[in-house]
């Protein structure tokens, strides 16, 4: 089948119309039509050239599985409503006469660098917290979750400011702790403060608040040029712009010269479920990156403390464990006699422990009472581990909440 741009002739009701035509493959693999009015006359080269552009550009979307969204409706009897959540981050801080960062005082220093957003939306702050995100704690991520909880109904969506380092875990957390979502929670921070030269801190915010007035529901990180499930992100670089990745689930949209989402992005629902506040997070939780040669003793001897409730192993290739030398099998087996569950997450940053059965040392971490966290990111495990231990210490109870799927975070 041709995949050239053609002129095509139609005529309609004795009248003659020119449109460009092009067949391509959609994001299915099926060929399609795509198709672009150009007018009543043949157009001149200029006027081909503006039409050929659009149509690829419309090409591209179907390829992606994109649509291009117009978030400035025209008629639209009022702006969007939308609540920033101040919680602190590089977007919110100053260099000082030193040149070293610190948090800014008000919440207004950090929308003042973007007076256009007045323009766009009706912005309302409120203010939780100023820290680094290094510093961010179980108790944040039940306030951040309380305050959206309790002016749920005066807004349209909500934008978290929001240090890099640690926002996959507070998006994850918040999916959870805030259930039936139909309205766009929308976190963002930024690489470099408002004042440098270079800072994407202006054009993130923007276009966060952008993102939160759409037609969306859930928690999403809208960061650098992409739009990301938020318990199904992971940072990735340190000095990127586009500093997040979501590698076992596609994009919720990119941001180009327009917003796009995609088509299967969860939209808002004509009649949705009761918003529930489930904010409580149990702190006692240990995260374990596996080594050659590590002794699970020591891991022991924390369980003997009696204050561990739950552990996390990210383990080797498709969930892997030591079953040789330092084997963690008994350490696998005692803590999950004595009501500790032990989560086998995956250190393959694409990777899923959703298939422990391949290997001898992944079937006999199961074997031996393991739970697989499946394709969830190590982030969304641990936080999704908290949340199940505040409901419950139930060791049955707790794998059946594990691998349940409450919001999107794991497909396999």
């Amino acid at each position: 089948m041709s995949s050239k741009v053609s002129l095509t002739k139609r005529i309609v009701k004795g009248k003659i119309y020119y449109y460009l035509d092009k067949n391509f493959k959609n994001a299915n693999g099926k060929w399609k039509k795509a198709s672009v009015y150009v007018g009543v006359e043949k157009p001149d080269k200029k006027k081909f050239e503006r039409k050929r552009r659009e149509l690829e550009q419309r090409i591209f979307l179907e390829e992606k599985n994109l649509e291009m969204v117009d978030t400035y409706k025209h008629g639209r009897k009022r702006l969007p409503r939308i609540c920033l959540v101040f919680c602190g981050g590089t977007i919110a801080m100053k260099r000082n006469e030193h040149g070293a960062l610190e948090p800014t005082k008000k919440v207004e220093d950090l929308t003042k660098i973007s007076p256009e957003i007045k323009t766009i939306v009706d912005l309302d702050s409120v203010f939780v917290t100023n820290i680094d995100s290094t510093n961010m704690q179980p108790s944040h991520w039940s306030k951040i979750a309380k305050t959206i909880y309790d002016n749920y109904d005066k807004y349209d969506g909500f934008v978290i400011t929001h240090g890099t380092d640690t926002m996959a875990y507070t998006a994850s957390a918040l999916s959870f702790a805030l259930q039936n979502l139909n309205k766009p929670i929308v976190l963002t921070g930024s690489q470099m403060p408002p004042g440098d030269l270079a800072t994407d801190a202006h054009v993130n915010l923007i276009n966060a608040c952008r993102v939160a007035a759409m037609n969306l529901r859930g928690v999403i990180i809208c960061f650098g040029t992409r739009i990301l499930q938020g318990n199904r992100s992971k940072k990735w670089s340190e000095v990127s712009q586009d500093a997040f990745v979501s590698h076992l689930t596609p994009d919720i949209g990119e941001i180009a010269t327009t917003i796009q989402i995609a088509k299967d992005a969860p939209k808002k629902l004509p009649n949705p479920k009761k918003l529930l506040l489930k904010n409580k997070f149990e702190e006692e939780v240990l995260q374990i990156t596996l080594l050659p040669g590590m002794n699970p003793d020591f891991i022991e001897r924390v369980i003997e403390t009696n204050h561990l409730k739950g552990i996390i192993l990210e383990s080797f290739g498709a969930g892997n464990v030591p079953t040789k030398e330092n084997s963690f099998i008994p350490l696998i087996k005692k803590a999950t006699k004595i009501g500790i569950p032990v989560i086998v997450t995956t250190q393959c940053a694409g990777g899923t422990s959703s298939h422990m059965l391949t290997y001898e040392v992944g079937y006999e971490a199961i074997k031996a009472g393991a739970i697989p966290a499946r394709d969830m990111t190590a982030e969304c495990a641990a936080t999704k581990l908290m949340w199940v231990l505040a409901q419950t210490q139930n060791i049955k109870e707790i794998k059946k909440k594990i691998i349940h799927n409450y919001t999107g975070e794991l497909r396999t």
